[in-house]
């Protein structure tokens, strides 16, 4: 073998080790921001301890956890998530933290659909539903079907509650206008 053809052999060694310490880097850097979920290829696509964290321009921050979930069938920015906690943190207030038994997360626009024993805290407040619409582009919540707000003196019964997530003014009313929202007023904490 002659020097020139070593000498090449050598440089085209060198830039494929360059190439391949490129690529794993950055391949690297790349699931750092997914949070490292675990991907179980062995139970149809199952993700599991999945957690993401989306911050606004405006240093807001909505982070969802999830002990498992895969992605939906119908589209591939849907998660369907089970067991799960949300935390929205809005800058000079209070965090909200939103349970659920199931979401579906839409990695794009992380807006979230929880359902089933959903239950939702903020300073002192308990929303129970069974499913809630968290909108994070407009920064809004729809709770709804069998709404039992409880506050601090109060206990209310409604079919929807609205809460705009930057002002924190909330709307609970009935979809019927026939009916009303029922209130358990309390006194000392007691009937």
């Amino acid at each position: 073998m002659s020097t020139k053809s070593l000498i090449q052999s050598v440089i085209i060694l060198v830039i494929i080790t360059i190439v391949y310490f490129i690529y794993t880097f950055f391949l690297n850097k790349d699931q750092e921001v997914i949070n490292l979920s675990k991907i179980d290829t062995n139970m149809d696509n199952k993700i599991l301890d999945l957690k993401y964290n989306a911050i606004d321009e405006e240093g807001n921050s909505y982070i969802i956890e999830s002990k498992s979930g895969k992605v939906s069938e119908k589209d591939k920015s849907i998660l369907i998530l089970k067991e799960v906690i949300g935390i929205i943190r809005v800058k000079n207030t209070e965090n909200i933290m939103i349970v659920s038994d199931f979401a579906e997360y839409n990695k794009t626009t992380f807006n979230t659909y929880f359902y089933d024993n959903v239950k939702l805290t903020y300073d002192g407040h308990l929303i129970n539903s069974d499913t809630l619409f968290m909108n994070y582009v407009d920064k809004n919540i729809n709770i709804k079907n069998n709404v039992v707000y409880q506050g601090d003196n109060n206990k209310l019964l409604a079919d929807m509650v609205e809460i705009d997530l930057v002002t924190k003014l909330s709307k609970i009313y009935m979809l019927d206008k026939e009916k009303r929202v029922k209130v358990e007023l309390r006194e000392n904490g007691s009937n």
